[in-house]
């Protein structure tokens, strides 16, 4: 099992939002974030269910090639769902 903690949120999803708050407090965990925020990331369980979270809480049974290979496939998917605001 693997932990990936030196990761961001941001890096992970590959998010571009560059006024994101994660971006700008990124010691702190972007669920952590949304539960400040009172985010409805937080509320409806969403973070809980985020591959962030998974990666970055929960041991994963992910090697690191298959991280890189999911995070290259989220930035091909970007492009398809432009406008789409995933992270808080």
């Amino acid at each position: 099992m693997v932990s990936y903690p030196k990761y961001k949120c941001w890096e992970i999803m590959n998010c571009d939002n560059l006024a994101c708050p994660a971006r700008s407090e990124p010691k702190i965990p972007c669920w952590e974030i949304a539960r400040r925020d009172e985010a409805y990331h937080n509320v409806s369980n969403t973070c809980r269910d985020c591959i962030v979270y998974v990666l970055i809480e929960e041991p994963s049974v992910l090697s690191i090639n298959k991280l890189q290979y999911i995070i290259m496939q989220r930035e091909h998917l970007k492009h398809y769902g432009a406008g789409h605001q995933g992270c808080i």
